[in-house]
């Protein structure tokens, strides 16, 4: 079986791409699957929808960012990783899953050949307003791409959320750079949800829900629900043919 997240020596090249709200969700929500999933050999990229420019940090409140000073902290949490960003440039604060949205996300997904979507949970009813516009729009647009194979929806920081994960991604060897990334977004500092304290405690959670085995063995995850799954079973070349 080759699992989604990995890319056949023989098979076409996976694509993974995230769709995300706000400059820094997909550092906080997936960092660390997109990196492993960059090592495996997919090609990987990150579609910012909004400029962010209304979220201000905890010390600077009151002062208006510019469109470009979010957009410049992403482009540097993933400078070096080999993953693209795409920024969108919308106004955040008041996103609808309207007919604008959708459509153009999908034209985004199919014009990167999406094959493993991740985007914002749909069951956070609490969450950001943006957060759950996003999950709807991008799963709804994700419906008319052919190569859309997946579809993960990330964990919330939104507290009391009603996240049910079924899916682990291992990200032990990446967890520190995960921690760093999130440094590279001083125009939100002071935010709890960047600390690294958070950031180490989040990576254990969920382990200790669904494998503590390995949670006690110093493993850390990422995890997602899904509404979609499609598992591929492939020979490697060392089989035999049945």
């Amino acid at each position: 079986m080759t699992p989604v997240s990995s890319t056949s020596s023989s098979g076409p090249v996976e694509r993974v791409v995230a769709v995300v709200a706000h400059p820094d969700d997909a550092e906080l929500m997936c960092y660390g699957t997109l990196r492993k999933a960059r090592e495996s050999g997919a090609v990987v990229s990150v579609v910012v929808v909004t400029h962010g420019a209304n979220g201000v940090s905890v010390a600077d409140a009151g002062r208006q960012l510019t469109e470009d000073e979010r957009e410049k902290e992403v482009t540097a949490a993933w400078h070096d990783t080999g993953i693209d960003t795409v920024f969108l440039h919308l106004p955040d604060g008041a996103l609808k899953a309207d007919l604008p949205l959708i459509s153009r996300l999908e034209a985004e997904l199919n014009r990167l050949k999406c094959g493993l979507l991740i985007t914002h949970s749909p069951r956070a009813a609490n969450d950001h307003q943006d957060h759950l516009a996003i999950a709807a729009a991008a799963a709804n647009a994700a419906t008319r791409v052919p190569t859309c194979h997946t579809v993960l929806h990330g964990e919330p920081h939104a507290p009391r959320s009603g996240f049910r994960p079924t899916v682990l991604v291992d990200i032990t060897d990446v967890l520190d750079d995960k921690v760093r990334a999130l440094t590279a977004h001083h125009s939100q500092g002071g935010r709890w949800y960047l600390s690294p304290q958070y950031t180490r405690h989040r990576a254990a959670q969920a382990g200790w829900s669904l494998r503590p085995a390995a949670t006690a063995d110093g493993r850390a995850f990422e995890a997602f629900e899904t509404t979609l799954l499609t598992l591929a079973f492939t020979l490697s070349p060392e089989d035999p043919q049945p």
